[in-house]
């Protein structure tokens, strides 16, 4: 039987935890944190900023902080599937759906991070980096 990792109090690991708290204070009052069974986190931020190229120009957006962070990528990112471009066109290469996240309706936002670097990647890094690319129009990589 394999082992779960040491939680705290709330059910996460303590990188978790730390993970949660630096989203919570860099988006303060916008935050739902449901621990997972295996220590990880389930995250959601109720308002971000999309900008004018979407209608509508808010949405939540949600992720799984999983219990091996910061070995491990925080990906996908999810945000409302009601959410469109003004312009009419489609969505770019890298957003997919609308799918069912968590009991939400939601377009899934594809950005892995292929050289994720745990003593320098963090939670709030890579979800500051995913909502840079959308609001950018989700220009693809290079």
């Amino acid at each position: 039987m394999q082992s779960l990792p040491t939680t705290t109090a709330s059910g996460m690991t303590p990188e978790v935890q730390a993970a949660v708290e630096e989203i919570r204070s860099a988006f303060p009052g916008h935050i739902t944190v449901e621990a997972e069974e295996q220590g990880g986190a389930y995250v959601i931020l109720d308002i971000v900023e999309l900008g004018d190229t979407y209608s509508p120009s808010s949405s939540w957006i949600g992720f799984l902080i999983t219990f091996q962070y910061p070995d491990a990528d925080v990906y996908p990112h999810f945000i409302d599937g009601s959410v469109r471009r003004c312009d009419g066109t489609n969505h770019a290469e890298g957003v997919s759906g609308p799918t069912d996240w968590r009991g939400r309706s939601a377009l899934q936002l594809s950005r892995r991070s292929n050289r994720w670097n745990a003593a320098t990647d963090t939670a709030l890094l890579k979800l500051n980096k995913v909502l840079e690319w959308f609001r950018a129009g989700c220009p693809k990589s290079r």
